[in-house]
């Protein structure tokens, strides 16, 4: 059995080291995972970290026709500057307007007939929970189709078109907010520009002609263009998929990506790593190599965000992420990159893994990476993590590290029912108090020096028992400073549904400023000011008390 054991422990071990061999781009490409390197340029875009508050265009424009009037708010040029002040005054660095492309009929149709997307619709606005507000039912005039199956990049006219983009730029700028739209790189709609144009034909995956090729003909449209897909799941009939070996067609999805980049200040990058040479080889290989098309020498994202930076060298590239290949796109030049497994490790709520994860990884990892606990892809967080309470410490987790601060509309009132992006409107709901005050306050934190300044620094602290009995239950917290300068701030959360007690040995502590021999300590959530024993923090530390999923920010 031993013999067994450690055999197995060796594979194990050897399994994930090549595994993270190849994640870091080294077995098939000299490009290292530069995360920890990255050029100042890079740091002056993103900082130390900043806010990013993700809303659904025409959902948005929605509600707003419902607060204002229809012909108050016809085009997002519209939006009355009194709803970009609530943003500003929140906090916000950075508006994400989802959805504004042009869309396709095709799609559309599809999602008006799909039997589970219908189902799905009448769930987000016919079901009502105990305490939730009866809106509409819902009608085949609510679905809009996915906003990732894009015809072209034009913003919709029933947004306004370019110009209403252009004037709502503006509007953002203005209220010292940036703005950032979604690009689909992977794939287009069925019907997009591109389709009945012969000389783009090998702008698509096709289906391979001979038959012995093994392929899946139910991935394969009548004239032969593939639909889009990832490795591990099934086509989207509404897309047809891209073929980035062909040099041709790159160069045109460069134009594309510079077309957006003049209308916004970043873009979030919709499934970015399947456009990286091995993932577009291992979903499409039989079919490319069938139609003669090999792998390029260089990969796409690396060729295609130094071009645009050439014209719009402040622009922030956000990856959306998965499989662990978060640091090789930002080694590619991405900004940001999905932090998908913080999330997990959220929601799992094991301490030891928790811990691990987070001190495992440098502040150079952090500041490159988006941290969230909801968005349009995943449920409410007030419904995923079983209640406000555990979700709002999750936010505290995930918002205190360095790094984009990714925020949902309805997030911060605890809204419970999904968006549907395929929806025009989200079911009513009621705002949760407790919930908005508690955003109120930990968003203000975020906006201090010490969380966006590039030459903030972060350090974890370890908790330690509080009188030498580990009974008080220390384990329980995860913990670390943000330091610029003179503004210190350190963060605790006890992310367990029991009490905690520990003490901390905070950074910098001798530097902080005293008066007759006490240190104000001062608690940012709760607007409460404590004196310390200058001597007792530098030799013991300060001493912690929080109540199951609590967090406290001091300032010393």
């Amino acid at each position: 059995v031993t013999s067994i054991l450690i055999t197995s422990l060796f594979f194990i071990s050897s399994f994930q080291l090549i595994r993270a061999l190849i994640l870091c781009n080294q077995l098939e490409n000299p490009t290292p995972c530069i995360v920890e390197t990255m050029d100042q340029k890079a740091s002056s875009r993103v900082g130390a970290g900043f806010t990013l508050y993700e809303v659904s265009s025409r959902a948005w424009l929605y509600e707003l026709r419902q607060k204002y009037g229809q012909d108050k708010v016809k085009t997002i040029a519209d939006i009355p500057d009194a709803e970009l002040e609530l943003l500003r005054d929140m906090q916000i660095h950075m508006l994400w307007l989802q959805g504004v492309w042009k869309l396709g009929n095709i799609g559309l149709e599809l999602d008006k007939k799909e039997p589970s997307r219908i189902q799905a619709y009448h769930n987000a606005l016919d079901h009502f929970g105990e305490g939730e507000e009866k809106d509409e039912p819902f009608s085949m005039d609510d679905v809009i189709g996915s906003p990732y199956a894009i015809v072209e990049y034009v913003v919709s006219e029933e947004l306004g078109g370019n110009e209403a983009m252009m004037e709502f730029r503006k509007k953002c700028l203005n209220c010292g907010m940036k703005l950032m739209l979604d690009f689909v790189p992977n794939h287009m709609a069925v019907d997009c520009v591109w389709a009945d144009d012969p000389s783009k034909k090998d702008f698509f995956i096709q289906k391979p002609k001979d038959k012995n090729v093994p392929h899946n003909p139910a991935e394969f449209m009548a004239d032969g263009r593939a639909h889009g897909k990832d490795p591990y799941c099934g086509a989207w009939p509404d897309t047809a998929q891209l073929n980035y070996f062909n040099p041709e067609f790159r160069k045109a999805q460069v134009e594309n990506l510079i077309q957006v980049a003049a209308l916004c200040d970043g873009m979030r990058v919709d499934m970015a790593m399947l456009l990286i040479n091995r993932i577009h080889e291992q979903t499409w290989g039989n079919e490319l190599r069938a139609s003669g098309w090999k792998a390029p020498p260089t990969e796409f994202w690396v060729d295609a965000i130094k071009e645009v930076r050439q014209h719009y060298p402040s622009t922030i590239f956000m990856a959306e992420v998965y499989w662990g290949l978060d640091s090789e796109l930002v080694g590619y030049g991405f900004d940001l990159a999905y932090d998908k497994h913080l999330y997990d490790h959220l929601i799992s709520g094991h301490m030891d893994n928790l811990r691990g994860y987070l001190t495992g990884h440098s502040e150079n990892f952090y500041r490159h990476s988006a941290h969230f606990v909801e968005n349009h892809d995943e449920p409410r967080a007030v419904t995923h993590f079983c209640g406000a309470m555990r979700a709002n410490a999750a936010a505290a987790i995930s918002f205190l590290l360095p790094g984009c601060r990714l925020i949902f509309h309805g997030q911060w009132d605890a809204c419970v029912k999904r968006l549907d992006v395929h929806l025009r409107r989200n079911s009513k709901y009621k705002v949760d108090e407790g919930t908005k005050n508690y955003y109120t306050k930990l968003l203000q934190i975020v906006a201090q020096p010490a969380f966006v300044e590039p030459d903030s620094v972060m350090k974890f602290v370890h908790p330690e028992p509080y009188d030498g009995n580990s009974d008080n239950d220390p384990w329980r917290c995860v913990s670390w400073s943000m330091i610029y300068n003179t503004n210190r701030y350190f963060v605790v959360v006890n992310y367990t549904d029991a009490d905690s007690a520990a003490r901390f040995k905070l950074p910098q502590v001798d530097q902080a400023e005293t008066k007759d021999g006490q240190v104000s300590v001062f608690e940012m959530m709760s607007g409460k000011e404590y004196k310390r024993s200058h001597e007792e923090l530098k030799s013991r530390g300060l001493h912690v008390v929080l109540r199951p999923w609590g967090i406290q920010v001091f300032r010393y």
